[in-house]
């Protein structure tokens, strides 16, 4: 479960910018990652509960975005969004799609502390 690795990083990440900021509790975080990082929501959401205990963060609300794959086809130009990826162009059959989002995506959007 490499989840609890990206909750236990992030958690440090969120305690570091909220101290920095006075904060003496953190009461919302929003979340996105890549659709191909294959991050398991329900998993994040478990690790962040288990991890944030005692932190800055517990019991904060977890708001978690995927973001879909946007690739563009090197040969007719369309820029393609899909929530699965396929290698092949919908437009023109072309296997020279480039991706440009949801790869590998993992970010802390934004934080609500008090």
């Amino acid at each position: 479960m490499h989840e609890m690795a990206i909750v236990q990083s992030m958690l440090a990440i969120l305690e570091d910018q909220a101290r920095r900021h006075g904060a003496t509790r953190i009461i919302a975080v929003n979340l996105e990652f890549g659709v191909l990082t294959a991050v398991v929501p329900s998993a994040i959401e478990f690790g962040f509960e288990i991890v944030s205990k005692g932190s800055l963060a517990e019991g904060a609300c977890l708001n978690i975005s995927i973001i879909p794959v946007k690739a563009l086809c090197q040969e007719c130009h369309k820029e393609i969004t899909m929530n699965d990826y396929d290698p092949f162009c919908p437009a023109c059959g072309s296997a020279a799609l480039r991706i440009v989002e949801g790869r590998d995506e993992m970010r802390v959007a934004s934080m609500e502390i008090e």
